[in-house]
């Protein structure tokens, strides 16, 4: 099945990605189907956070996907690939985006989409992931800092749920196609050149406290790679945090 073929509009529900998972446990769906809320009462996104949004103006839905012997190695790819069709996107409507690691989407350093995957493994493999994304469509008070949506760049008043969220699917569907042709070291490469504060000098912190780092690449398995002073440090999601200062 194509991705989109099969779409599931829920007025409300806790979590899309909790009821994709259920769908997928029961046998009831497949590669391609979409879980589209108008609203979540327990949106979820990295970290723990919650995912706040409106009712009925933004897009909340999950995107089931079924790799073809994907290892648990690899399976950041899975991240790359949501964060450039969603970037791919935007373009369409003349919005330049990059994607903060690994998987916030950001314009002119706010955030207006998220992603949050979940895997579901059969011995080393990816047997489905269920693909959550926030993204910020129609809601132009947003009372949040950094935060912003689709209305807020282009001229059009309101934009119709739907007709977004079947021109994201497109896009997401080009990204998949591109992974399956050309495999993750395509992927992986117009993902570093998307990636915000790639080789600059930014604020961040970790156990140790705040520093002065430098973004240098991400590693395989989806690590980030960061130059803090005269070393190159690893660090993975819950070990590193953005500051937001006025750049360098």
């Amino acid at each position: 099945m194509s991705i989109g073929q099969k779409i599931i509009h829920l007025e409300s529900v806790d979590s899309t990605n909790n009821y994709a998972a259920i769908l997928l446990s029961e046998g009831r769906i497949g590669h391609g189907t979409v879980i589209l809320a108008d609203e979540q009462t327990n949106g979820r996104g990295q970290r723990g956070a919650k995912w706040l949004s409106a009712e009925g103006v933004n897009l909340l839905f999950s995107l089931v996907v079924q790799p073809d012997n994907l290892s648990v190695s690899d399976q950041c790819v899975l991240t790359e690939i949501a964060s450039l069709a969603l970037i791919e996107f935007l373009r369409k409507f003349g919005i330049s985006a990059q994607v903060k690691w690994p998987n916030d989407i950001l314009v002119n350093g706010e955030k207006i989409a998220g992603v949050l995957i979940e895997n579901h493994l059969k011995g080393n493999l990816i047997a489905s992931s269920v693909i959550g994304i926030g993204l910020n469509v129609n809601q132009r008070v947003i009372d949040l800092p950094r935060v912003t949506s689709i209305v807020n760049h282009i001229d059009t008043p309101f934009l119709n749920l739907t007709e977004t969220l079947l021109s994201f699917l497109a896009s997401f569907d080009s990204c998949w196609k591109n992974y399956q042709l050309h495999g993750k070291s395509n992927v992986r490469e117009a993902y570093l050149k998307e990636l915000y504060q790639l080789n600059q000098l930014a604020h961040y912190a970790d156990q140790h406290g705040e520093f002065v780092g430098e973004i240098i690449g991400v590693t395989e398995e989806g690590l980030l790679q960061l130059n803090k002073g005269d070393e190159t440090k690893v660090y993975d999601i819950k070990e590193i945090s953005f500051i937001y200062r006025n750049a360098f």
